[in-house]
C-alpha cells in the first residue's frame, strides 16, 4: 500500500532542529585544542552561536531542506527571514557587524548573479568572480522597495528601517554558506573530523560515543530560558575520554550500565547460576543484581563478537583465567567442608562467603577482556 506524508507532519521541522544540533557539533571540532574560552549555544543568541566571554563571535542561521531543494533567489523566504532577524539585532546593537560574523548556512543553493551568491565567503569564489556586499545591498534594497510579496513585508520593513550605512555594515558581515550537506551527510563529516582522535577504522564508533554524549548535553542546555552555552573545554574533555577508550589495545565496555528487561529477568530464573544462588540462601535484590550482571556481561561479549573487535581465542583465554582464579578458592572451601551433609548450614554459609568475595573483592580485579586490554570501564561482571 502506498504511503503518503501527512499534511500535518512535523518531520521537516524536526529534521531542522536535529540539523542545528549536529551542525553545531561539527562546527565545534575546529575549536578543539585551539581556543579554550569559546562556548557554543543553540537557540540562544541565534540558531547557533559561538561566543567568547559572553560576546558573540559568530551567529549562524541554519536552513535545512531534506531533498537539497531551496533556492536563495533575491525573493527567497529563507534569505529574507534571516535578514529580518539580523536587521533587528543590528537596529538594537549597531556595532554588532563590526565584531561578529553572520553566517547563513543552508542546504539550498544561491543562483548565479543573485544577491546571496554575492555574499558567499571569499574562499568560495574562483577566478573572474568576487564577493560584493555593495552590489548585494543594491539588489536587496530594490527588492524590498518594489516587491509586493505580503508574506515578506515584515522582513522588507526591518531591512529598510536600517540606514544605508547600517545596511552596508550588516551585509559586510553576512556570509552565505550554501549547498551544504543535509542532516544524514553530517555523520561522515563528523567522522572525518575525528580522524585524529580515533584509531584507523574506529571513526564511526568515536562519532557514536561523542553524539551519545552530545545529545543529552544539548537537551540540558536548551532546558533553561535562555538556553545555556556549552563550553568547548567540555567537548575537549569528552574527546580525551573517547581517545582513551579507543586505544588500539582497548575494548569499549559501552553496555556496563545496561539493564535487562523484565522478560529477561524472568527468563534467568531457570538458569543454573540463579538456582545455585537460591541453594545457598540468597534472595531479593542480590538475585536481581546477579541477573543484571549476567545480562550486561552476555550482551557486551555478544556485541564485541558481532563487531569482530575481540582477538582470536581472547574470550576463551579470559574464561580460562576466570576458572583458574576460582579453582583455588573452591578447593579451599571443599577441603574445609569435605564430608559434610548436603543440607548442612555450614555449607550454605560457605557458599555465601565465597559469593560475598565475588560481589566485593573480585569486582575490583581484571575480570573482563575490556579491563585486560586497557579499558577504563570497571563495570562488566561475569
Amino acid at each position: 500500500m502506498a504511503r503518503h506524508s501527512s499534511p500535518f507532519s512535523a518531520a521537516a521541522s524536526a529534521a531542522g532542529y536535529f540539523y542545528q544540533a549536529r551542525l553545531a557539533l561539527f562546527l565545534c571540532l575546529p575549536y578543539v585544542n585551539a581556543e579554550t574560552n569559546i562556548e557554543v549555544a543553540i537557540e540562544r543568541l541565534d540558531d547557533i552561536s559561538f561566543a567568547s566571554a559572553g560576546s558573540p563571535r559568530e551567529l549562524l542561521q541554519t536552513k535545512h531542506h531534506t531533498l537539497r531543494t531551496g533556492s536563495l533567489s533575491d525573493i527567497s523566504p529563507d534569505l529574507w527571514k534571516t535578514l529580518r532577524v539580523w536587521a533587528a539585532a543590528v537596529a538594537n546593537e549597531p556595532s554588532l557587524p563590526n565584531r561578529t560574523r553572520l553566517l547563513l548556512v543552508t542546504t539550498g543553493t544561491a543562483p548565479k548573479g543573485s544577491a546571496a551568491a554575492m555574499l558567499r565567503p571569499l574562499a568560495s569564489y574562483g577566478p573572474g568572480s568576487s564577493r560584493s556586499p555593495r552590489t548585494a545591498q543594491e539588489r536587496l534594497t530594490h527588492v524590498a522597495q518594489t516587491s509586493g510579496n505580503d508574506t515578506l513585508k515584515a522582513a522588507f520593513d526591518a531591512f529598510l528601517a536600517l540606514t544605508p550605512q547600517m545596511r552596508s555594515s550588516l551585509l559586510s558581515a553576512v556570509e552565505v554558506v550554501d549547498a551544504q550537506p543535509v542532516l544524514s551527510d553530517l555523520e561522515g563529516l563528523i567522522e572525518n573530523g575525528l580522524r585524529l582522535v580515533a584509531p584507523r577504522g574506529k571513526a564511526a564508533q568515536a562519532r557514536e560515543l561523542l553524539e551519545g554524549w552530545w545529545w543529552p548535553r544539548v537537551c540540558a542546555a536548551l532546558s533553561p530560558s535562555p538556553a545555556r552555552p556549552i563550553p568547548i573545554t567540555a567537548l575537549e574533555a569528552k574527546l580525551d575520554d573517547i581517545r582513551d577508550q579507543l586505544k588500539r589495545d582497548a575494548l569499549v565496555a559501552d553496555l556496563a550500565h545496561a539493564d535487562p528487561s523484565e522478560a529477561d529477568v524472568a527468563e534467568y530464573e531457570a538458569f543454573r547460576f540463579v538456582r545455585q544462588l537460591r541453594v545457598i540462601g540468597l534472595d531479593g535484590n542480590r538475585i536481581r543484581y546477579a541477573k543484571r550482571d549476567y545480562y550486561r556481561a552476555f550482551a557486551q561479549r555478544s556485541k564485541w563478537t558481532r563487531e569482530h573487535v575481540v582477538i582470536d581465542q581472547e574470550l576463551e583465554r579470559f574464561e580460562a583465567t576466570l576458572i583458574e582464579e576460582w579453582e583455588p578458592r573452591f578447593s579451599a572451601m571443599y577441603d574445609t567442608h569435605k564430608g559434610a551433609e548436603a543440607d548442612d548450614a555450614l555449607l550454605q554459609q560457605a557458599g555465601k562467603d565465597i559469593y560475598h568475595w565475588v560481589e566485593t573483592e573480585a569486582r575490583g580485579r581484571p575480570r573482563s577482556p575490556a579491563r585486560r586490554r586497557g579499558s577504563t570501564e570497571q563495570g562488566i561482571a561475569e
